[in-house]
């Protein structure tokens, strides 16, 4: 057994393979050096050889250039060697925390190992110690790879299986910053073995900047999902690929293509080559949803497609007129039903009292009513019409206790308030008696009893109803119809 020997602080250094990157919070330790000094010993090697940064300072403080020193570095490491220095193999905890409580000497053992030896035994000194990191211990077994030891051999010295090496040597072909920084978020080895449940290294990588947070299972979910559809629309490309003829975006936007089948990138259906693949000339337009099976129109075919698609348009240009004609008819009849609404005097709303609370009771008891605050405002005089069409109505502003209502009953009469909060609950411009079925180009009468009593209440007030409001409650109108779409 060597001697021990106290060295100074200053002649040793940081072995470069150290696996444990991160010496973690020095100040008790050194704290406890300072009264207790270095229990014990460092196990050293002679020798040091600096860092190709280390070699560019000292190359400058002795009068030559950081370049000039870094590219004779390159072309021979040696030239940083130093015989009368040494460099620790355990015990890099101990001798940072002593530079850090001010000692001079550590008490040392100087070894002799070469550099199998020494990363050997520096990476079963720290596999003993739990803190090591999942990262930290990945990259001690592939500087033991890298020196020439087996996985076997490693996974005997180290005591961890050997299935569990090569699963920590493979988390190396990450993103070494990610790895470092989910590392230091936590990551467990439970997480990596995770990870390997994805195979695209673009999507590993994205995942693992999640590791450690609240989000890393929904992110790992959502990278399965994502390889799984995309496995899913290779295994449709290779089957189709089999008998049909892969086009790209510009082919099949300026070509006539007779659709076949859709396999969508979320369906277990699988493609099955046709009877006629062998005289039949078949395409396909994939994309990341999905792929689309075609065979091309042939070109008598196209002009009669061109016609029809004409025939279409024109159908539904009609229909787009039709639709806009409807809704401001419907609207025009909306505006007129209002005016009168908001001219009855208190003497007709107080003569037709009784059909205005029986017509309330109805409407309550189906649930026609749309009480609403900007009704409720309307109907009291607080809100104006001009208020009411604003894009934005803060309705906030406005504040209505019982003693203001009651006030503004005593301007009015409760029968024309009673009236107009009636009126503004039965009435809106979404009323009408149509509904559309664009699909087929179709606008529908549609009835509305709700619409339909206010309109027989308002008549009995005095209300003339026009033709064209006739026209809309019967289905009469002469937008009402379909323009069927040509096959």
């Amino acid at each position: 057994m060597s001697e021990l020997q106290y060295i100074e602080v200053a002649r040793i250094h940081p072995h470069p393979g150290n696996p444990r990157k991160d010496l973690g919070d020095l100040s008790e330790l050194a704290e406890s050096i300072k009264v207790n000094g270095v229990l014990q010993n460092l196990t050293v090697v002679p020798g040091h050889r600096m860092t190709r940064e280390e070699f560019a300072d000292t190359a400058k403080a002795e009068g030559s250039t950081k370049e000039a020193a870094r590219a004779l570095y390159d072309s021979d490491p040696s030239v940083g060697d130093s015989e009368d220095e040494y460099t620790v193999i355990i015990g890099h905890r101990r001798l940072a925390a002593a530079a850090l409580a001010g000692l001079e000497k550590v008490p040392c053992v100087v070894a002799d190992l070469n550099e199998r030896e020494q990363a050997r035994t520096m990476l079963m000194e720290n596999m003993q110690r739990t803190d090591l990191t999942v990262y930290e211990q990945a990259q001690g077994f592939q500087m033991m790879l890298d020196l020439g030891e087996s996985v076997e051999e490693i996974a005997q010295q180290s005591g961890f299986s050997m299935s569990t090496v090569r699963r920590r040597v493979k988390l190396l072909d990450l993103d070494h910053g990610k790895f470092m920084a989910a590392s230091k978020r936590g990551g467990t080895i439970m997480d990596y073995a995770e990870l390997e449940k994805i195979e695209d290294p673009a999507l590993k990588n994205k995942v693992l900047d999640t590791i450690g947070t609240d989000n890393f299972h929904a992110e790992l979910k959502r990278a399965m999902d994502t390889e799984k559809k995309k496995k899913k629309i290779a295994s449709i490309i290779s089957k189709l690929s089999e008998f049909a003829t892969q086009i790209t975006e510009e082919e099949y936007k300026s070509g006539h293509w007779s659709h076949v089948k859709y396999y969508a990138e979320w369906s277990n259906e699988e493609p099955e080559t046709p009877e006629d693949a062998g005289s039949t000339e078949y395409y396909f337009y994939s994309t990341s949803y999905g792929i689309t099976l075609y065979k091309k129109v042939p070109e008598e075919d196209v002009t009669a497609a061109a016609e029809k698609e004409r025939r279409r348009k024109e159908q539904r240009t009609a229909y787009e007129a039709r639709s806009n004609a409807m809704k401001e008819a419907s609207h025009r009849a909306y505006e007129l039903r209002r005016e009168f609404a908001y001219s009855v005097s208190a003497a007709t709303a107080k003569k037709h009292m009784a059909d205005i609370v029986a017509a309330l009771a109805v409407s309550m008891y189906e649930s026609d009513l749309q009480w609403d605050e900007e009704y409720i405002l309307l109907s009291l005089g607080v809100l104006t019409e001009d208020d009411r069409k604003k894009t934005e109505l803060d309705l906030t502003k406005y504040n209505v206790t019982q003693e203001f209502a009651l006030a503004s009953v005593q301007d009015d009469t409760p029968e024309k308030i009673l009236w107009r909060l009636f009126y503004e609950a039965s009435d809106s411009s979404a009323e009408d008696f149509y509904y559309e079925q664009a699909w087929k180009n179709c606008i529908d009468h549609e009835e509305n009893e709700g619409l339909t009593r206010l309109y027989a209440l308002l008549e009995k007030m005095g209300y003339g109803i026009s033709d064209e409001e006739r026209k809309l409650m019967n289905g009469s109108h002469e937008l009402f119809g379909t323009d069927e779409e040509e096959e």
